[in-house]
């Protein structure tokens, strides 16, 4: 069963939801969405209390608001969960983790881990942070009631903007806002750029199209750069962008990067916005493909608005591929992100002239949600899924099989590439003491000997290992043929227990397990004598 309230008949829902096939390949629209409308134990919340707004919902951008804001009101409700933790401006609630002074922050500068005090332990931890958004989500009643898919989408989500903030807290990266478009289409620029691994993968790279940017539209072009002055990510910024009502805004799209990293493009856009450059931008990650999948700096969705620009384009004239503006009246000098005009510009021949006559692409990819000209077999979070073989920088080959780079996990101790057993039935090895998987029970046990040796404290009386250097302390113990005592550690508790058995004598501070009874000193001490003051 499926509730849409916004919903009046089903060509509405076919706009959103609508299957696509090309070749055979059949693509749903918005499935994580989909998803969580088709959630039955969801909708009969809904309609327990009365409130069915969630299913409301039509885009990305809303959605993510929403379950965010419902968690944290489903954790701040909880008796159970009594440790608030402030996450890129949101409060979740846990039942044992908490954050310290850094906020989550990693002191060796780890963007991919959330640092935490597990209060259970009473110790500081690291945590990737899509596992620790998880733990967070699925603490609260909300949260157990979403579909995996949304889970694992909110996962998704807060990890590239964890990353991205994280990396912003580390001063080594600069920004730059100018019309400098030669650089950020010049592959010597771009740190890592390469065609057989699609760093950067632009269709535009060193084709010399970036003047379209200068000539014919309001533009600027952005970009980071790392402390040895190669870019790492960059965008162009549509200066005058207008909507239905006039209104003017400043418009970041095209945002490429080191290994296609998404975090490093949210990186640029959250400097952009911190030094007042934008008052929008394209959304990263879901639906990025879409001309109206843009959002404003407080993440509130614009896809209902219909925006346009000035374009001053001839036949002739130089022209860069357009995925938002792409639809162009030559009549009234002005481009699109809906469908108006008489020409397309997400062309990549150069010109409106050359660009006529072009052979549409035929096959389909589903991981990007747009045409291609050629496709290959990829996975996707357990899913089979086509992707387009010229942008294929989110994958990772492993077995003979490309695998998103989220589903594939290295062990710890070796390196070797596993499959993330969260979407894939795949063995592995988890650590409860490290919190981490490995590939085998031997690398499980390297790991924790490791982590032991660093983070732990030995008691070779009890043989174990105490998370609290509180929980261990000393004896002297007596070896009977050299007549000397050891040091010997030994935990608190057994040391308690054996003093009250008598096992243990404290003499001068420090406690013996033997004793030369006849005098009540340890070995050694019988001499001594003792006066009275």
């Amino acid at each position: 069963m499926l509730y849409i309230k916004s919903f009046s008949n089903y060509e509405e829902f076919c706009q959103l939801f609508g299957v696509r096939e090309f070749n055979g390949c059949k693509s749903r629209n918005n499935k994580i969405l989909l998803a969580l409308l088709k959630d039955k134990e969801l909708l009969h919340e809904a309609v327990k209390n009365g409130d069915l707004s969630l299913f409301s919902i039509t885009n990305m951008v809303d959605l993510k608001n929403t379950l965010i804001q419902r968690i944290h009101n489903s954790g701040a409700r909880s008796h159970k969960l009594i440790h608030p933790l402030e996450l890129l401006g949101n409060t979740y609630y846990s039942d044992i983790y908490s954050l310290d002074v850094l906020k989550g922050i990693c002191e060796d500068g780890t963007p991919n881990a959330v640092r935490y005090v597990n209060n259970e332990l009473g110790r500081v931890f690291k945590m990737k942070c899509g596992k620790f958004m998880k733990h967070l989500i699925e603490c609260t009643k909300f949260g157990n009631m979403l579909p995996q898919q949304v889970v694992t989408y909110l996962c998704e989500e807060f990890n590239r903007d964890w990353q991205a903030y994280a990396i912003g807290m580390l001063p080594k990266n600069k920004l730059y806002v100018n019309d400098n478009f030669s650089d950020i289409y010049d592959s010597g620029r771009l740190k890592g750029y390469d065609t057989r691994s699609d760093s950067f993968v632009s269709c535009m790279v060193n084709k010399d199209l970036w003047s379209f940017y200068r000539d014919s539209v309001k533009a600027k072009a952005a970009y980071l750069e790392d402390e040895e002055g190669m870019i790492i990510a960059r965008c162009v910024i549509f200066t005058d962008v207008f909507d239905e009502d006039g209104k003017k805004y400043r418009y970041a799209e095209r945002q490429y990067s080191t290994d296609g990293n998404d975090v490093y493009k949210q990186a640029l856009i959250d400097a952009l916005i911190q030094a007042g450059e934008i008052d929008c931008y394209k959304k990263i990650g879901a639906a990025c493909s879409e001309s109206t999948a843009i959002v404003d700096i407080n993440g509130n969705s614009l896809s209902d608005k219909r925006f346009h620009i000035k374009c001053n384009l001839g036949w002739d004239d130089c022209l860069s591929y357009q995925d938002t503006f792409k639809w162009y009246s030559m009549y009234n000098k002005e481009a699109y992100n809906y469908e108006s005009g008489d020409y397309m510009l997400d062309v990549t021949d150069g010109s409106l002239e050359e660009s006529e006559g072009e052979e549409e692409p035929e096959e389909y990819d589903s991981y990007h949600e747009r045409n291609a000209y050629e496709v290959c077999t990829v996975y996707y979070h357990g899913n089979e899924e086509t992707c387009d073989s010229e942008c294929m920088d989110d994958f990772i080959e492993f077995q003979d099989e490309y695998y998103h780079e989220d589903d594939i996990m290295f062990c710890p101790v070796c390196g070797k590439k596993m499959l993330n057993p969260e979407y894939y039935d795949e063995e592995f090895c988890h650590s409860k003491l490290t919190e981490e998987d490995y590939c085998c029970e031997d690398c499980l046990e390297r790991g924790e000997k490791k982590y032991r040796s660093e983070n732990m404290h030995y008691s070779a009386y009890d043989d174990e290992w105490y998370h609290s250097a509180s929980n261990v302390t000393t004896y002297l113990k007596y070896d009977c043929i050299s007549g000397e005592y050891e040091e010997v550690t030994i935990s608190t508790l057994s040391l308690r227990e054996g003093i009250e058995k008598g096992e243990f004598h404290k003499y001068l501070g420090r406690y013996y397990d033997v004793i030369n009874q006849e005098v009540g000193r340890p070995y050694g001490f019988e001499t001594i004598i003792e006066f009275a003051v």
